[in-house]
């Protein structure tokens, strides 16, 4: 995948993935591409020759062309493989989390910062509020009022760092630190934490 492709389709790609950051790839160990020819397919075209072809593979003669690959020989002999014959491999390309697809290589980076903890715990936020609007059977374009109580202040933090995220995601005309009233009241949870939410029409 090239990086203007990327570039053009970051946002699609952030949002239907659910990444934070897209980036190029890199790697401090130099990745090498190996072409492996595939004995099973070779033997049905090329016979006897399949372990010569199969050896030379090995060896790194080889060179792409637009039909797959070639595969040369010191004296010169050379055997032209379909994308069937063979397969790609790379080394270089340690870990977990890596996926090859069609020559792009796709790494994700699963560590958890704490800024990615609480953009989940904002999520989880936000989607408890949208079914709290469903339950109460607002209409979907209503715009309501929050009020809330909590004695945990991560959870306080949290709303208010992400106080626009709220209103935008969930409707919300204002956010107020209250006794939760209202058409719905419930009681957010996660990990020992406690919401008191109230939503008003």
């Amino acid at each position: 995948m090239s990086q203007n492709i990327l570039e053009k389709y970051a946002d699609i790609l952030r949002e239907e993935i659910n990444v934070k950051e897209i980036s190029e790839f890199s790697s401090d160990t130099p990745i090498v591409k190996i072409y492996k020819p595939l004995g099973s397919q070779l033997s049905q075209k090329f016979g006897k020759d399949t372990g010569q072809i199969i050896a030379n593979g090995k060896q790194g003669n080889v060179r792409e062309t637009a039909e797959g690959i070639e595969v040369f020989s010191a004296n010169g002999n050379t055997r032209q493989l379909a994308p069937t014959d063979y397969e790609i491999t790379y080394e270089g390309l340690e870990g977990d989390n890596i996926s090859l697809e069609g020559g792009t290589i796709v790494k994700l980076d699963l560590t958890l910062t704490p800024e990615l903890q609480r953009e989940g715990l904002a999520r989880e936020i936000s989607r408890f509020l949208n079914q709290m609007r469903k339950d109460a059977d607002f209409p979907v374009d209503a715009r309501v009022q929050m009020t809330y109580s909590s004695s945990d202040p991560e959870l306080l933090a949290i709303l208010t760092e992400f106080n626009d995220f709220f209103k935008e995601e969930a409707l919300l005309l204002s956010i107020t630190s209250a006794t939760p009233t209202g058409d719905i009241i419930a009681e957010f949870t996660s990990e020992g934490r406690n919401l008191k939410i109230g939503l008003t029409r």
